[in-house]
């Protein structure tokens, strides 16, 4: 993987898919045994937290191996929290699909109309475009933290509390032209979720807090899931402390809890364990939160020149089981700024994965390709009934965020 890779994952998204219901006409194909023994060993690689949770059908398993700290302390629990990070994104675009149903926007309708003023660009940006990462708008993240382009994370560490209004990201990100006209190319584009989050707030008269809480959360059976107020930081429950490593070894990693959730807000801020990541991404597939033809549209997927496909605030991957390596899977990845984490779901939300863990090693401080095997192994053994698989492979979802 790209030494950049997680920390941009902050700015940016990720991932998705798995085998569908066929799984479910022999039985559970869930093999609790390798499960444990493979995210074991996926803790091994470092000195990180990994969590886990799987789902096929009505079967399901979760799991937790290391320690919540780096270098000992409690043992991590399989209902601890994390930053969920750009699978927030999903979410968000949940939202504005619900909107649209109840006649509040078109998709196809310039941001212009609602938000005068908000993008300064004579070109027409419509919410669709937002939405796919479609508008050519830039990203705020790498303005922000400019030492991290040239692989340093002093500018993070020293303004890591700092927060942050939409209105002063935005403005940043905006600061010079489109990468491309609207609708004619594709670029990841955190901004763009941070226009939708106002957009929702404009139209419900409501906080995204609450909208998420009221339309999401709640409606999926998201107990622990929570959207953090404004001006906060760390967490509000157990959790496994975040990190990311410096290059420094002599202090090889930077506790980031005190990070500001206004950094991600609409791209990224949702803190949740994996169980509620799980029943998020199976509520969007079964008609709880999307209507069948909302739910095509969002996993209509593009081809994208990151490796993977994109659709409307979902990601679409063919992570290449062996039993079926065309077979395409939705879902996002997020990188939180020390957490980390790959979720993946067949289409009809039947088999599943969300495997998270609480390093961003962009400084490379574990081995990357030791930590790649463990982790295709892992994914492997949830999504493509275990080492029958021997191809799949999750290598560059973290290109995005």
């Amino acid at each position: 993987m790209r030494n950049r890779t997680p920390v941009a994952a902050l700015a940016a998204l990720a991932i998705v898919l798995s085998p569908t219901a066929a799984a479910n006409a022999h039985g559970s194909s869930l093999d609790e045994e390798l499960l444990e023994e493979k995210l074991e060993a996926y803790a091994a690689v470092g000195d990180y937290a990994a969590l886990a949770a799987v789902a096929d059908g009505d079967d399901s398993w979760t799991g937790a191996a290391g320690n919540r700290t780096v270098g000992g302390g409690e043992e991590a629990e399989d209902d601890d929290l994390f930053r969920i990070a750009s699978l927030t994104k999903s979410m968000v675009a949940v939202v504005v699909f619900q909107l649209e149903a109840e006649g509040e926007l078109d998709l196809d309708d310039p941001v212009e109309e609602y938000l005068p003023g908000v993008l300064p660009y004579e070109e027409e940006i419509t919410i669709r475009q937002l939405l796919g990462h479609t508008s050519g708008l830039g990203e705020y993240f790498w303005k922000l933290y400019p030492s991290l382009n040239q692989g340093s994370i002093a500018d993070l560490e020293a303004h890591q509390a700092e927060h942050h209004t939409r209105q002063e990201l935005i403005a940043l990100a905006t600061e010079g032209p489109l990468l491309f006209p609207p609708g004619e190319g594709w670029s990841y584009s955190t901004t763009g979720y941070l226009v939708l989050g106002l957009l929702v707030e404009d139209l419900t008269g409501d906080s995204l807090r609450h909208q998420l809480k009221e339309r999401v959360f709640e409606p999926a059976g998201m107990d622990d899931a929570y959207f953090p107020r404004d001006n906060t930081a760390g967490f509000r429950g157990e959790h496994t402390t975040p990190y990311i490593t410096t290059g420094d070894p002599s202090r090889p990693y930077l506790d980031t809890t005190s990070f500001s959730h206004t950094v991600f807000w609409a791209g990224g801020a949702v803190v949740a364990d994996v169980d509620d990541v799980n029943a998020f991404y199976r509520a969007a597939a079964d008609g709880t939160l999307l209507t069948a033809a909302q739910y095509a549209e969002a996993v209509d997927f593009r081809e994208t020149n990151w490796g993977f496909d994109y659709g409307l605030g979902f990601v679409g991957l063919k992570p290449g089981c062996a039993d079926d390596p065309d077979e395409m899977f939705m879902g996002h990845t997020g990188g939180g700024v020390g957490h980390t984490t790959y979720s993946f779901h067949s289409l009809d939300g039947q088999r599943q994965v969300t495997l998270t863990w609480n390093l961003d090693n962009s400084h490379g401080t574990v081995d990357p390709d030791a930590l790649q095997e463990a982790q295709d192994e892992f994914i492997a053994a949830a999504l493509c009934d275990g080492d029958a698989a021997a191809s799949a492979t999750t290598e560059g979802l973290l290109s995005i965020g």
